[in-house]
């Protein structure tokens, strides 16, 4: 029996890419005006994320990294298997900013945080295509394009909650209640230009009260009730009554 490790997108993408034999090349060489430092993943994401932060060096690492990463969706793209890992890589250079807005967007707005990841990821693999590596702010834009997206997700999402009843909730509203039926009885007398009384609905419980609307709507008189009025008492002509169809009467 095969057991799932993890149920967050970002823990996903933070143990591919660390234990990853396919990503190439696995160290950024980096010039940083006349010196060239050479970096490995973990050092690259610390040279991001790591206070004080050097931004020129910061530049060039998310200017490599972009360019790593277009190459893979290019060749997605045209279906070719040349395949560096390297958007993958750029999503895990992310990760303390994306992780830090899934769990303020989830405790504040009450979203689901793996949702919310998820979102996030989408984001920016999308701004990856959008984006220019010679941006001087091309890393900005990534993690600003991954906050309005997560934030919009989770806004959007704030008033609903899972419900493990969706099954049962869809089989209800598809059913339908055949011994819960009710029909209309016209007692006469009449006349022949019709009845010459207000129609009177009446039901010996509240709970009928849901019957006896759907009940008129379906027999067109809802606009006739929307606004009911005592009537003038007159004699009576007829009378209305409810029963359950199929009952004896």
């Amino acid at each position: 029996m095969t057991l799932i490790k993890y149920n967050s997108v970002l823990d996903v993408i933070h143990e591919r890419v660390t234990t990853a034999a396919h990503l190439r090349p696995t160290v950024l060489t980096v010039k940083v005006g006349d010196k060239t430092v050479h970096l490995d993943l973990p050092q690259a994401r610390a040279a991001l994320w790591e206070r004080p932060v050097d931004g020129e060096l910061s530049r060039e690492v998310w200017r490599q990294a972009v360019t790593l990463a277009q190459h893979d969706t290019l060749a997605a793209a045209i279906g070719s298997t040349d395949v560096t890992g390297w958007v993958e890589a750029v999503v895990w250079l992310a990760l303390p900013r994306l992780q830090r807005i899934a769990r303020q967007a989830s405790s504040r707005l009450r979203a689901e945080r793996r949702d919310v990841e998820s979102e996030l990821m989408v984001a920016v693999v999308e701004e990856l295509a959008a984006v220019s590596p010679d941006d001087p702010d091309v890393g900005g834009r990534l993690l600003r394009a991954a906050a309005r997206q997560g934030w919009a997700f989770a806004r959007g999402t704030a008033n609903e909650r899972p419900s493990e009843d969706v099954v049962e909730i869809a089989d209800a509203r598809g059913a339908k209640a055949i011994d819960d039926l009710w029909e209309l009885v016209i007692t006469p007398p009449d006349r022949s230009d019709g009845l010459a009384a207000p129609l009177r609905f009446s039901s010996r419980s509240e709970i009928e009260a849901a019957r006896l609307g759907q009940l008129a709507d379906h027999l067109g008189l809802h606009e006739v009730i929307r606004h009911p009025r005592r009537p003038l008492r007159g004699a009576r002509v007829g009378t209305l009554s409810l029963c359950a169809t199929g009952r004896a009467r």
